[in-house]
């Protein structure tokens, strides 16, 4: 990788931490149905855009089992955090918890070390269920909920499979993975901005 593309990564991801915002500064879809605003959220929302196409980044980046096992925990878990949200159970410090997996997925990325498959499916698989249940609280008030949550499932997915995509791109020599080192140290930042924005 040269000089050239490392500046365009860090460069586009100082753009968006400007205008990073916690869970509550979502714009939703200007039609508001459920199935579209649902599925528009986490590209409306830096925090869950971030987190979701770093899961697939770290996927890649960890290789093997890691593609299928990281975006499935994720999933998974997202939907059980979704259910336990609309049940009304509350999770304290819910959006500084958000802000921190952008921060951690950032982190990891950066630092670029093999993690254990075990030990990095249950942490992604926690993050899932934290981004979930921010959803899962908002769903019973919001119009179509059944159709939210398939919209909003649908576009996790597609982020996760960019990422991996992205992430297969880069790697394929083994000096590009510095692109994903740092865009990982460029998420991190963004996850910083905001935290700062939740506390």
């Amino acid at each position: 990788m040269n000089l050239r593309t490392a500046c365009a990564v860090l460069g586009t991801t100082a753009i968006f931490c400007s205008t990073a915002a916690a869970h509550p500064g979502h714009v939703h879809s200007p039609t508001g149905s459920g199935f579209e605003s649902g599925f528009f959220h986490p590209f409306l929302g830096l925090d869950h855009l971030l987190a979701m196409f770093a899961v697939g980044l770290l996927a890649t980046q960890l290789g093997g089992r890691a593609i299928g096992a990281l975006p499935t925990a994720f999933l998974g878990m997202m939907v059980a955090g979704g259910l336990l949200g609309m049940t009304g159970i509350t999770l304290p410090g819910l959006e500084i918890g958000i802000a921190l997996t952008v921060v951690g997925l950032g982190i990891a990325l950066a630092y670029g070390k093999k993690y254990p498959l075990v030990i990095a499916t249950i942490v992604i698989g926690l993050f899932g269920l934290l981004h979930g249940h921010a959803h899962g609280a908002e769903m019973p008030g919001s119009h179509q909920p059944a159709l939210y949550a398939a919209g909003f499932v649908l576009s996790t997915a597609a982020l996760h499979l960019g990422g991996i995509g992205a992430g297969l791109l880069l790697m394929r020599q083994t000096t590009e993975s510095l692109a994903v080192r740092l865009s990982g140290a460029a998420i991190s930042l963004a996850g910083l901005m905001i935290l700062l924005a939740a506390i």
